[in-house]
C-alpha cells in the first residue's frame, strides 16, 4: 500500500513538477490537477498499474487525493 501511494505520488510529480504532495494533498481543490495533468494522469495510471479508467471513473471524488486515487486503483482492479 505504501510502495503503492508512492507510485501515484511520483507519477504527479512527474506531471507536475516541483509540487510538494502527500497522501492527504487536495489536488483538484489546490489546483494542482487541471484537466490537462488529469488526463496523463490516467493514461499513466492505467499503463502503471494495469487498470481500465473510464470516464464514468473520472470524477473530482476519485482523483481529491493521492488516497483517492489508490482506492479508485484497488477497486478497478478487484473489478477485473
Amino acid at each position: 500500500e505504501e510502495n503503492f501511494m508512492e507510485t501515484i505520488i511520483d507519477i504527479i510529480k512527474e506531471l507536475k513538477p516541483g509540487v510538494d504532495i502527500d497522501v492527504t494533498t487536495k489536488l483538484i481543490d489546490e489546483k494542482i490537477l487541471d484537466s490537462l495533468a488529469m488526463i496523463s494522469l490516467v493514461a499513466e495510471l492505467g499503463d502503471e498499474f494495469d487498470v481500465e479508467i473510464t470516464a464514468q471513473d473520472i470524477v473530482p471524488e476519485n482523483f481529491a487525493t493521492v488516497e483517492a486515487i489508490y482506492e479508485m486503483i484497488e477497486r478497478l482492479e478487484d473489478e477485473d
